[in-house]
Parts: structure tokens; C-alpha cells; sequence
């Protein structure tokens, strides 16, 4: 998360040079990338959640970006061109995503485990 904010924050003038709201945007979600990367340590599931989903939300955003492009900005609906920066950046927010998945199963499956070994500990008492 860390990794793609570092990225973000690199390419923020150059979205400010071709539309200031990009240039906003990037600001934005540097700064909310940032409080992610810290809120992880957090171990919360809701938090976990709210990461995937701003992590895959970005992926989203960025293939639709190049794909069919956006349907507002300087040039509607033309695809963007894809760029070594960003696509590392995209990749760094779906592995995120995807281990943040696999922790969050991991803790389900361990308190599911939990609360089954209270069940049976209050039975037997």
C-alpha cells in the first residue's frame, strides 16, 4: 500500500499539469493509501475489509481508465495510455488486496476455531 501511495505521490504534478481535479485525486488518495498502509497494523477485520475494497476499487478505476477511459475529464472516454509507473502501482494494490484477503479468511477461520473451542469448553463446564 505504502509502495503504490510512493507511486501516486510521484506522478501527482504531472496529473496537475494535464487536469488539477487529477492532480486533487492523486492527492487525495496518496494521503488515503498512506493512512491505509498504517491502519493495517491496526488488525480490525472492518478496517482489513475497507482496504481490499479501496485497493480493488483503484484497480477497477485504473482498468477502466485504460480500457474504455473515463466518462469525465479533458477527454472523455479515450483509454489512457498504460505506463510502467502505474501498472506497477496497480499490481502493488491487487497483491495487497489478495494477501489482505488471505489474512482476513485466516482470521475468520481462526476465530470461527476460537469460538467452536469456547462452545465446547462452556459445555463441558
Amino acid at each position: 500500500m505504502l509502495g503504490a501511495a510512493g507511486l501516486h505521490i510521484a506522478v501527482i504534478s504531472e496529473h496537475f499539469g494535464e487536469w488539477p481535479p487529477a492532480g486533487w485525486f492523486f492527492v487525495g488518495l496518496s494521503i488515503v493509501e498512506v493512512a491505509a498502509a498504517v491502519l493495517v497494523w491496526s488488525a480490525r477485520p472492518q478496517m482489513t475489509s475497507l482496504i481490499i475494497a479501496l485497493s480493488l476499487g483503484t484497480v477497477v478505476l485504473w482498468a477502466v481508465s485504460r480500457t474504455v477511459g473515463l466518462p469525465f475529464g479533458p477527454e472523455p472516454w479515450t483509454a489512457e495510455e498504460i505506463g510502467a509507473l502505474d501498472i506497477a502501482a496497480t499490481l502493488l494494490e491487487a497483491v495487497t488486496a489478495v494477501v489482505l484477503t488471505l489474512e482476513l479468511l485466516a482470521w475468520r477461520r481462526g476465530a470461527t476455531r476460537e469460538l467452536a473451542g469456547a462452545r465446547a469448553a462452556a459445555r463441558a463446564a
